[in-house]
């Protein structure tokens, strides 16, 4: 415990413990849509955005995390503009994103000679590196998530049950979409910042997998992934503090270790 307060006395480390407990609480929920709506692929074409932005705010000396937002967000929202609530015309248009984005990059890494370290920071994560203003848009950012889903949570029910049958019922589905898509965005965008590109899943995708393993209904479901989300920012917290291990990869290994949990106690639930 003396540890811990010691290592909480520090400002970087206070500011990591914030940024990933509001992370895990928040960012989590996304999870809960992207994975009824098939729309898991498309996390993987927002981080090759990102990392695009990136490699481009280092060859022309500027922030890469606000570069790496600008261009997810405007993906997001042009491809949720693209798409006609068709899993299929999502893929394929994450797709084409996903390419251009990958191809861009090594296009500028190689004639700009951008270092490839620096880009592997992008890839593992700076959340050490946030500054209180990094943890102030974090907590926004996730007030506004769950605010979102307190306000919307009949609409995306009912688009996560039928779209058609919500479209009936009124519910302005492309709208909606739209929303959901620049959500993503900003979700993906800030688990780059905080755990890196290759872990986004331990904060977005796990925690919802594990819940949706468990739960017996939607509201059910957004409160085990907001509990599992913020297991898995604080365990990882803690574990990369007291062994010593990349904060990443710690909240990766927790959010595997609830995944297993929560298979284990769906095993045990269908039994009785």
């Amino acid at each position: 415990m003396n540890t811990l307060m010691e290592a909480l006395s520090i400002p970087v480390i206070a500011n990591a413990a914030v940024g990933m407990i509001c992370a895990g609480l928040s960012l989590s929920l996304v999870g809960t849509i992207i994975i009824p709506l098939h729309l898991v692929a498309i996390r993987f074409t927002l981080m090759h955005v990102g990392l695009f932005g990136a490699a481009l705010a280092l060859a022309f000396g500027i922030n890469p995390t606000a570069l790496a937002y600008i261009a997810v967000l405007s993906v997001s929202l042009l491809m949720g503009i693209l798409t006609k609530n068709r899993k299929e015309q999502a893929s394929s248009i994450g797709a084409i994103f996903m390419t251009s984005s990958l191809a861009g990059a090594f296009v500028v890494l190689a004639v700009t000679n951008v270092p490839a370290m620096e880009i592997f920071d992008i890839f593992a994560g700076n959340i050490l590196l946030m500054s209180p203003l990094d943890v102030t848009m974090t907590v926004v950012l996730g007030l506004l998530i769950i605010l979102f889903f307190i306000t919307c949570y009949r609409e995306i029910q009912l688009i996560l049950l039928n779209p058609e049958l919500a479209q009936v019922l009124g519910v302005p589905i492309k709208p909606m979409m739209n929303i959901i898509f620049i959500v993503l965005g900003l979700a993906v965008a800030t688990a780059l910042r905080l755990v890196g590109a290759l872990l986004v899943d331990a904060l977005i995708f796990l925690p919802a997998v594990a819940a949706l393993r468990i739960s017996r209904n939607f509201l059910s479901t957004l409160i085990l992934t907001s509990v599992f989300g913020a297991l898995t920012a604080i365990g990882g917290f803690l574990m990369a503090l007291y062994i010593n291990l990349p904060l990443g990869a710690a909240t990766a290994l927790m959010s595997t270790v609830i995944i297993i949990l929560s298979y284990c106690g769906n095993a045990l639930l269908s039994r009785r």
